[in-house]
């Protein structure tokens, strides 16, 4: 039996998504070398994936409609070289200011690559299965942190942390080449006609795209600045190793890639396509874990250390194919590039600014816990803006 061609595109993006973010999202469990080597500050080294998301933030809604306007295959290979290129500039960068510039300009590449993956999914799947794909296809993010976390510390202790980022590089060259070989816009079947865009300012006018955006500023700072400190934390004040914390940061990572999946199939099958309440339980239960962080220190027990992780991973993570499959809804499978572009450009404020916040917050309030309670507080007012949000009636 032939596999639908559907299944070749979740494949193929979930690989594009995991590879892009092996040497970027993974980047917090090189934190401790990268601060050693070129004298970063424990902001500077715990906001390492935030210039990642100034792409997202500069360009999101542009290339979003350019994969609307332009096709899903090109804008992929683009995005794809552009992330290669400056990975590899990265792992020859000499002087600490240049670490956030090349991680910014990958960034740029991602701004390309991940609401594109969204609408490669939204125009090869029905509704009925829309919101577990999209979460499949998310869990690449994720799963390449957990790959990072759990390989590159011993790849950087064996060969140097600059050469671990070059092999990751090396993997995004061959996802691109694989996709230029493999993915065909879906007009391309059966003589199939995508719908064309209209308007970028449909989607600017949206006031619900502007609000479910505003939420996921801050979902997004609650998780990246938890991923993006969390070895910090157990490093400095819990006592424990760069290898053992970057085994719980790759635990947080593997759970979020269930949880995407899990939130996925509740949304789709449990709730009927319904996605908000969703999004509400993950908020619920992400603040709660940052809260239950303060309570951390050096006697607390591994085993509850990895069941703090992977609760966070789970809840923390696992919201975000949800709040893209509702952005794409809200704006139609015509614009849903431009729809997904306009909430990643929005939340990655949240990504940027929210860890070096953090980082802030831990240094005025004298160490990380009263940081991690705030976190939980940022949680309550994303669940307050939530109520605001209105899904559609009829999805398309």
């Amino acid at each position: 039996m032939t596999l639908p061609y559907r299944y070749v595109v979740l494949g193929l993006v979930l690989a594009i998504q995991a590879s892009v973010t092996v040497g970027t999202i993974g980047l917090p469990a090189l934190a401790p070398l990268i601060q050693a080597d070129l004298g970063l500050s424990r902001t500077e080294a715990g906001s390492l994936v935030s210039p990642f998301y100034v792409g997202s933030l500069v360009i999101g809604v542009p290339a979003g409609y350019l994969a609307d306007r332009l096709g899903v295959r090109w804008t992929l290979v683009g995005g794809q070289a552009l992330v290669a290129l400056f990975l590899f500039a990265l792992a020859a960068v000499d002087s600490g200011w240049l670490v956030p510039l090349a991680i910014g300009a990958a960034g740029f590449g991602f701004a390309l690559v991940n609401p594109t993956t969204t609408k490669a999914v939204i125009a090869w799947f029905p509704l009925a299965s829309r919101a577990t794909a999209v979460g499949v296809k998310q869990t690449g993010l994720p799963l390449g942190g957990a790959i990072g976390a759990a390989v590159l510390p011993g790849l950087a202790l064996a060969v140097g942390w600059r050469d671990a980022v070059r092999a990751t590089a090396l993997l995004v060259v061959l996802c691109a080449a694989a996709t230029a070989l493999v993915y065909r816009e879906r007009s391309e079947e059966g003589g199939a006609t995508a719908p064309r865009p209209g308007s970028v300012f449909t989607v600017l006018r949206n006031g619900n795209l502007w609000r479910l955006s505003l939420v996921t500023v801050l979902f997004a700072t609650v998780q990246v600045s938890w991923t993006g400190y969390f070895v910090l934390f157990l490093t400095e004040a819990a006592g424990r190793s760069v290898v053992e914390g970057g085994a719980m940061l790759a635990l947080a990572n593997v759970a979020g890639i269930g949880g995407r999946i899990a939130f996925g199939l509740l949304s789709d099958r449990v709730f009927g396509g319904r996605r908000r309440i969703v999004l509400v339980i993950a908020g619920v239960g992400s603040g709660l874990v940052a809260a239950a962080t303060a309570l951390v220190g050096p006697g607390t027990p591994s085993v509850a250390v990895a069941l703090l992780a992977l609760v966070f991973g789970v809840l923390g993570i696992g919201w975000n194919g949800v709040q893209l499959t509702l952005l794409a809804e809200l704006a139609g499978k015509a614009l849903a590039g431009t729809a997904v572009g306009l909430g990643l450009a929005v939340s990655a404020l949240g990504v940027i600014l929210g860890p070096p916040a953090f980082g802030r917050l831990v240094s005025l309030l004298g160490g990380y816990g009263p940081a991690w309670v705030a976190l939980a507080g940022a949680m309550v007012l994303a669940l307050l803006l939530l109520a605001t949000v209105r899904e559609p009636a009829r999805r398309v």
